[in-house]
């Protein structure tokens, strides 16, 4: 019988992994999952750990509305006043304007993502309902990817009604709309277009600028989350990671998984398996 043989990369992926935890144990619960779409491999600490989403929720809205897009139940250049639009605060701009606007449902959505705007989300949520989301989530195999409460709902939160997912899910529903499994190739078109977007969070922080993603950030009192898809050159990868009980200098061990998996990352994407370039 052969004995497998391991190559210098195989150890560099063990050594990231080892790295990876460390980070993840530095400060309140953090938990990440990275899947590498060019070897398929994948790996995760606490990733099967229900975490609350923060606004990192609002990529399942968006995909819930895409979807509904495309299905002709709604249209990205119908107009929606922000007459009777509650102003809820929090991130955003909406609810900081004096005079009602019209906007297109796809500068809504943009809004949504880019600055993480509450009011335009929860008029998003309108606009699909709970259960559209929930049962887009079943379909793709996320049953713990839920969507409860709208934004700023302080209510619901007191209730327990928490938005939550885990960090494999995360990567999982990034990695669906990447390779269109189970999702129709203009859904999930518009969606990357829409989480390109430029936008701050853990992601902008830890990354080169220079680097394309497409993802969402959220965050809480003591709670930090960012997912989705970086565009690596010869190595694009997705990555989630989710932490609580964050004291206010411990959200940085959120960024530090994030830079961390960039660099054993773009050390593999730029030598062979052997380590060479």
């Amino acid at each position: 019988m052969l004995s497998m043989v391991k190559v210098p990369r195989d150890i560099l992926w063990q050594k990231m992994e080892k790295d990876l935890q460390e980070c993840c144990e530095g400060g309140g619960v953090v938990g990440y999952h990275l899947l590498d779409l060019v070897s398929g491999l994948r790996t995760g600490f606490q990733d099967d750990i229900l975490f609350p989403t923060a606004s990192t929720i609002k990529i399942a809205i968006l995909l819930a509305v895409a979807d509904k897009v495309h299905r002709g139940h709604l249209s990205w250049d119908e107009r929606h006043s922000t007459t009777n639009l509650p102003k809820v605060g929090g991130s955003g701009i909406l609810s900081h304007l004096r005079y009602a606007v019209d906007l297109a449902l796809w500068d809504i959505c943009a809004l949504m993502i880019s600055l993480s705007d509450n009011d335009a989300t929860n008029l998003c949520i309108e606009l699909t309902g709970f259960d559209y989301v929930n049962g887009l989530m079943d379909s793709l195999g996320l049953p713990n990817t839920r969507l409860r409460r709208k934004m700023m709902d302080a209510e619901a939160v007191k209730r327990g009604d928490e938005n939550t997912s885990t960090p494999r899910e995360l990567v999982t529903l990034i990695e669906k709309i990447y390779k269109r499994d189970g999702i129709a190739e203009p859904v999930a078109r518009d969606v990357l277009t829409l989480l390109e977007l430029p936008k701050s969070g853990p992601f902008t922080d830890a990354l080169p600028h220079s680097v394309k993603r497409a993802n969402k950030p959220g965050g809480l009192s003591h709670v930090s989350v960012d997912a989705g898809v970086v565009y690596l050159q010869e190595r694009p990868f997705c990555l989630s990671v989710m932490g609580s009980f964050l004291e206010p200098q411990e959200d940085e061990s959120v960024k530090r998984v994030i830079q961390k998996a960039y660099k054993y990352m773009d050390l593999m994407a730029r030598c062979t398996e052997y380590g060479r370039a």
